[in-house]
């Protein structure tokens, strides 16, 4: 997932916030943009639907744009009624894994709410057909929830790097190999998913977004040589912790990896084939 593409105000700052790590190739369409080889600037339309109907060409842009990709779409933004055409532009040359940010729906008027609605259902059913390879949702209002109070002039910033970090720090470990695992392949269907941290000693996580109907959950320890060397309990607490999601139902896999920081990390990533409502 080298190559992140920002639809909107909100898939802008986000694609932004990944280019911080060298990892990624960075691409951005919005309003009041200045056009570059990164960026395409859309024109602003007062209808929702011209953004859907009166499309530019955008092919040009998008036409060196292969492999795997990150769409980052806002869910109740004007343009995001324009993400499916810009989607299909890559669909036959690139694996498309979308990042859905689902706002306050309560800070949306009836226009925008009806939009949310219908980006979100559409974007949910493409993916579970197979036409993406996953969509990724993360709510703004669990994410503030899981970091705690936001400073108002840095509310999206604050949200944003909690968000991005975490889904680096995924990346990095799908790249490196685990000192061990239990890793398989998912079920074809399982493309609905969410990320989230995980608190070992409590066996509680703290999702972005809360799934219904979870098939599977891969989880992602993260400690330092140290602790991997010398915590003779270690290892069972992960089983414990293993066992009682497992217990309700739940495919459950997982890999350690070692790691240069003091601080433990866990991460974890939610998966379903139901459709959110």
């Amino acid at each position: 997932m080298d190559t992140i593409i920002g639809l909107g105000n909100a898939g802008c700052n986000i694609a932004d916030m990944f280019g911080t790590y060298s990892q990624y190739n960075i691409f951005k369409l919005d309003v009041g943009l200045e056009k570059s080889p990164n960026s395409f600037p859309l024109q602003e339309h007062s209808k929702i639907e011209d953004y859907e109907e009166k499309q530019p060409n955008f092919h040009s842009f998008l036409r060196d744009i292969h492999g795997e990709v990150l769409v980052v779409i806002g869910g109740g933004g004007k343009i995001s009624s324009a993400s499916l055409a810009i989607l299909e532009c890559l669909k036959k040359k690139c694996k498309i894994n979308i990042l859905y940010i689902k706002p306050s729906i309560s800070f949306l008027n009836e226009t925008q709410q009806k939009l949310e609605k219908l980006v979100y259902n559409v974007l949910q059913e493409y993916t579970r057909s197979g036409v993406f390879e996953k969509i990724l949702i993360v709510s703004n209002e669990e994410v503030e929830s899981i970091i705690g109070g936001v400073p108002v002039n840095k509310y999206y910033e604050k949200l944003n790097e909690s968000l991005v970090s975490t889904i680096h720090m995924i990346n990095v470990y799908k790249h490196n190999a685990p000192v061990t695992d239990t890793f398989i392949e998912l079920p074809i269907g399982a493309r609905i998913a969410s990320i989230g941290i995980s608190n070992l000693e409590k066996k509680e996580d703290k999702m972005f977004f809360s799934l219904d109907n979870v098939s599977d959950v891969v989880y992602y320890y993260a400690y330092n040589k140290d602790k991997l060397e010398s915590d003779v309990g270690l290892m069972n607490k992960i089983k414990e912790a293993i066992s009682s999601k497992k217990s309700e139902g739940v495919r459950v896999t997982y890999g350690i990896f070692e790691t240069d920081y003091k601080e433990d990390y866990v991460y974890c990533i939610n998966y379903s084939s139901i459709i959110q409502k």
